[in-house]
């Protein structure tokens, strides 16, 4: 079929209009090099020293900017100068204390195992006010979002427990002992002119926790070691984020809008008695962390899908 020039102008200003109306929402992805295509700066483990201590690169020897960490605090075995070995086209690093490897699926988003032998790393089970070892992968975020510029903050990843093993038999106490995943994000005041510029509090989504099939949500102040923020922490019930749970050793997906929990973390906090001098067009996400806490003696390994935050803006 032909068309004239007037009959083609006015098709594109049809199309143009109905394009208008029906334009996919502005959105951004906040986590960095979901690839791992930089390269993953270790840190040691302490809080104390927290500058790097070695770098991996999983997939290429880049010399753009890296942005990832894998924090070990309160390990006695860092990992440190490592080799990588190649095994079914997966990237492993390991001690014998701890692994963490890369593959790559065919739609090129990668699947991260952490893995902790605590078994390795206590002489004794741990008592009230010890330290504990982790592995965590985390980012900084050098320009973050506002959160109230968002009309929706969405959460993604798959998450697998590959095992949780306790060797602490009957010396296992639930008050002081367990072994836990989650994904963190804090949340800051980013106003110089607020009363409460630069001060935070820790946003969490559950994956597992040795104690409980389902967690539960959980409101209070980050203690219980010696460099613990003392921060305000909120971490959203594990039955609002996803289905399920992570103790049956299956697939679980998780693709939720989080921000309505943020709002409600920022208001409980606030009931609390922290970031009074905030608003929550101050609020801004300024860093990530996800990976295990281990305080007790526990061989645990998991599996996830490097994860997704994207905004979604009006």
């Amino acid at each position: 079929m032909k068309h004239t020039l007037k009959q083609l102008g006015l098709i594109l200003t049809l199309f143009l209009a109905f394009m208008q109306c029906t334009s996919i929402p502005e959105s951004r992805e906040i986590i960095q090099d979901r690839n791992f295509q930089n390269g993953v700066r270790i840190q040691g483990h302490t809080t104390s020293y927290p500058s790097p201590i070695d770098t991996l690169y999983p997939f290429s020897h880049s010399t753009d900017t890296v942005y990832w960490l894998l924090p070990q605090w309160g390990s006695k075995h860092v990992m440190q100068h490592i080799m990588p070995i190649i095994s079914n086209d997966t990237v492993i690093y390991h001690n014998n204390a701890k692994k963490v490897s890369f593959f790559k699926n065919k739609n090129q988003t990668v699947e991260i195992t952490l893995a902790v032998i605590a078994s390795e790393e206590y002489d004794h089970p741990r008592q009230m006010n010890e330290d504990w070892p982790h592995l965590l992968l985390e980012q900084y975020f050098y320009n973050p979002i506002k959160l109230n510029e968002a009309e929706k903050l969405i959460y993604k990843t798959r998450c697998k427990l590959l095992y949780s093993a306790n060797k602490m038999g009957d010396q296992f106490n639930p008050d002081l002992h367990t072994t836990q995943i989650s994904q963190y994000f804090t949340i800051q005041d980013s106003n110089k002119n607020s009363d409460s510029y630069g001060d935070f509090l820790w946003f969490g989504i559950p994956f597992y926790d040795y104690r409980y099939e389902y967690t539960e949500l959980y409101a209070a102040q980050d203690l219980g070691k010696d460099d613990a923020s003392q921060k305000f922490i909120f971490s959203v019930a594990s039955r609002n984020i996803f289905d399920g749970t992570v103790h049956d050793q299956q697939w679980i997906t998780i693709d939720k809008d989080i921000l309505p929990f943020i709002k409600e973390a920022f208001q409980t906090a606030q009931q609390r008695g922290y970031l009074t001098g905030s608003k929550f067009e101050d609020l801004v996400i300024t860093t990530m962390n996800v990976g295990w806490e281990v305080p007790g003696i526990f061989d645990c390994a998991i599996v996830f899908d490097t994860p997704s935050l994207k905004a979604i803006y009006h």
